[in-house]
């Protein structure tokens, strides 16, 4: 029997779908449920435990066969997709995105002279987290904390607080 794609042999799945991989443990190999995957040509047969490179803080991590399961199965991600992160740089990138999307709810709101002081205050926090988490932050949002951070000061100052 011809075994297009790995369909029987995890170790003859397509190199590309590891593009990047410092390892394969063939071990770890979990069947996959190509019906619910999302692809064009090519399903994932099989998921193994690959190791990367972290592209945010250079670590080795390894995107695991039951997380590929997760990925392609549950959220239903493209195939050809893969984890570039490790978990913490996951986990810190959705922290910042979450800041810098509460950051554009919350502006317009924290600069009108009738916000509330502690309003402020949350803001200017997370334009410096942003900014600590190694965000490239437009010029408008630096403006928009000096601004803010005025604001707080003359606030302080003058006891309305």
């Amino acid at each position: 029997m011809f075994d297009s794609f790995g369909e029987l042999d995890p170790r003859k799945m397509p190199s590309h779908l590891f593009s990047g991989a410092l390892h394969l443990d063939y071990s770890t190999a979990i069947e996959a449920d190509i019906s619910k995957q999302a692809y064009s040509v090519c399903p994932r047969h099989w998921y193994i435990d690959a190791a990367f490179r972290c592209a945010r803080c250079d670590n080795t991590f390894v995107f695991s066969a039951e997380e590929q399961r997760f990925w392609y199965e549950e959220l239903g991600f493209y195939i050809d997709s893969q984890a570039k992160h490790c978990g913490n740089c996951r986990l810190e990138l959705r922290q910042l995105k979450s800041l810098r999307q509460e950051y554009d709810r919350e502006i317009a709101a924290a600069l009108a002279s009738d916000a509330g002081l502690e309003q402020k205050k949350r803001v200017m926090a997370a334009v410096d987290a942003l900014d600590r988490g190694g965000v490239k932050l437009p010029e408008k949002i630096q403006e928009n904390r000096r601004i803010l951070a005025r604001q707080v000061e003359r606030i302080e100052r003058s006891g309305a607080a």
